[in-house]
């Protein structure tokens, strides 16, 4: 029986933070310069990675093959990256830039850091990059493409003890490039997130059982990351709230009942945020670009949901039925 919760609203509500967050760091207006400091993308992130721990592990653990979830994990976020892509490219056509080949390239290899820009477009802007909230994708494939391996080391050895063991070394990592931003929010630094959401999985009805003080805990820990600075306080704070927020709050759907938009909304608002301000909306007009903003990105979301997404994951499902139950032709 499908467990209730509330990972759909959560998810949308943690990509409704980073749009806010990317306004006040892309936009250059004024009005909104403070807004990341009341929206942070970084947590919203960090939560994202916590949600993907339970659900890939979850999602592998149900899967009857290799291929099975290789299928599975491709068709959730694949078509959704490529429209992105793609949406960046026909932006350029419009400015009459066709020099594509090079982001087009890095961006479908998930190596968006090789060439983040395309010349003549938004190059009066104050940031350059076509779709800089992308730096994370290649990060949760890295997660699709680790969790086969750490499910087999758990297999093998004390599952716990592997998740664990895995933790505290990225929380290591990340202490260690401290003093090296860009390395220290790549893979290993994120995975501390990720298997918090694993260990919880394996966990959850203990979790469920006791979380009103796991909460608690969590709270605690995360003054205590506040009080320090120290960062290994913070993966375990954050990850235990996010998930207490999916799995112990009392059911919300919202508008996540007509489909699951986060992931559109996440892909395509850098690139939506970047035309207003190309075209000088933020600078004369701020809130009726921010309006603008967010309409777009809610039509681009529902879009890319019931157009490109759902058909991807419909498809996905009915080639894994087929595969697991090959049709038998009667002799």
């Amino acid at each position: 029986m499908k467990r209730e919760n509330n990972f759909d609203i959560i998810r949308l509500l943690l990509a409704i933070v980073v749009i806010f967050f990317h306004v006040g760091a892309v936009s250059g207006a004024t009005v909104f310069e403070r807004l990341p400091n009341y929206f942070s993308g970084h947590l919203a992130v960090e939560g994202f990675f916590a949600i993907s721990g339970f659900l890939i592990f979850a999602s592998y653990e149900r899967c009857a093959s290799l291929q099975d979830y290789i299928i599975k994990r491709a068709a959730r976020i694949l078509p959704g990256y490529w429209l992105a892509a793609a949406f960046c490219v026909a932006i350029a056509f419009f400015y009459g830039s066709f020099h594509v080949v090079p982001f087009l390239l890095a961006n479908l290899t998930f190596a968006n850091f090789l060439s983040g820009s395309i010349p003549g477009v938004f190059a009066s802007n104050p940031m350059t990059g076509m779709n800089g909230a992308l730096w994370t994708i290649k990060i949760e494939v890295m997660f699709y493409i680790a969790v086969p391996i750490i499910v087999w080391l758990c297999r093998r050895l004390n599952r716990d003890a592997v998740l664990w063991a895995l933790f505290v070394l990225s929380i290591v990592y990340r202490v260690l490039m401290a003093d090296h931003n860009t390395l220290a929010l790549q893979l290993p630094g994120q995975l501390s997130f990720f298997m918090i959401g694993a260990l919880i999985h394996y966990h959850v009805q203990w979790f469920e059982a006791h979380g009103k003080w796991i909460a608690l805990a969590a709270v605690l820990l995360w003054f205590t990351y506040v009080a320090t600075g120290w960062f290994v306080f913070r993966p375990a704070a954050v990850s235990t709230l996010t998930l207490s927020a999916c799995l112990l709050l009392p059911v919300i759907k919202g508008p996540t009942r007509w489909g699951d938009f986060s992931y559109g909304i996440y892909v395509l608002h850098w690139p939506i945020i970047q035309i207003f301000v190309a075209a000088g909306l933020y600078r004369s007009r701020p809130w009726i670009a921010l309006a603008l903003t967010l309409l777009s990105v809610a039509i681009g979301a529902v879009l890319s949901w019931f157009l490109v997404e759902k058909p991807s994951l419909a498809l996905a499902h009915s080639r894994r039925i087929k595969t697991r139950y090959p049709a038998v032709t009667p002799s």
